[in-house]
């Protein structure tokens, strides 16, 4: 297995790798990600979803010899380079010099929808979302809801902090949440319930969460919107002291936690 060297970082062969420090739009054009680093492109490879290439450093296909083998990757979708040029190529210094280029999963309809299920409502912030799919895996979690206002989890960074958990879960892009949240409940009797500190808002430790739960979190700034709390079966907060409102990562990580604890 010997990888095609790379010596310019003008080569289109790696057009998928060039100026990653920010969000190319050329992997939203194409519906494509990148996973950096060797733990996650070795998830990537044990995954289901589509490897498109791999761009490493000459000393890291030996190991990766046995995951490309399983995946079939062709060949001539290998590529090397020395730590200079690869450098050049994605914009910033690699802590690690293996990436790999994934294709993003066909959208899948809501009919399709497992319970218990995770919404992610304007969360803009890519690490949040990352850090957030991180705790879904980590829960047994399967499938998320992601609006139109949350960052994609797809991007660079987002990837990177779920630490490749991503490629394990079922994401459903909606247009419109509140229409998708009342066709889950009409069509499953989902219970919805939002995580967000008002003046209705239930301590997390008084409710037993059925399996058909809905959580959804928002925008650390906006919080929630209206319109979704109206329509919310419940409003639950985490009891704190100290500081006004946790992380909506770490949020997650408490009331995912609590829903696996709570007899379900």
């Amino acid at each position: 297995m010997i990888p095609i060297f790379i010596t310019s970082i003008e080569d289109p062969r790696i057009q998928a790798y060039r100026s990653l420090d920010g969000t190319p739009e050329y992997h939203s054009q194409n519906r494509i990600f990148i996973a950096e680093g060797k733990k996650i492109t070795k998830t990537l490879l044990e995954s289901n979803l589509e490897v498109i290439s791999v761009f490493a450093l000459p000393e890291f296909y030996p190991e990766l010899s046995s995951y490309l083998e399983y995946k079939n990757v062709s060949v001539d979708s290998l590529f090397t380079a020395d730590k200079y040029i690869m450098n050049q190529i994605v914009g910033f210094r690699l802590h690690e010099g293996v990436m790999a280029i994934g294709r993003q999963p066909e959208p899948l309809p809501l009919s399709t929808i497992l319970f218990p299920a995770v919404v992610l409502s304007g969360i803009v912030n890519s690490e949040n979302v990352g850090a957030i799919l991180r705790n879904c895996a980590a829960f047994g979690i399967e499938s998320v809801i992601v609006d139109s206002a949350t960052s994609s989890p797809f991007l660079r960074r987002a990837v990177r902090v779920s630490m490749g958990a991503v490629f394990g879960l079922t994401i459903y892009e909606v247009k419109n949440l509140h229409e998708s949240l009342t066709l889950i409940h009409s069509n499953y009797n989902a219970t919805i319930i939002a995580i967000e500190l008002t003046k209705d808002s239930k301590p997390i430790s008084s409710l037993n969460f059925p399996n058909n739960s809905i959580f959804i979190f928002g925008s650390e700034g906006r919080g929630i919107h209206q319109s979704i709390l109206e329509n919310c079966h419940a409003i639950v907060s985490i009891p704190i002291a100290n500081v006004q409102s946790l992380n909506v990562a770490a949020t997650s990580a408490i009331v995912l936690y609590h829903y696996r604890h709570s007899g379900n």
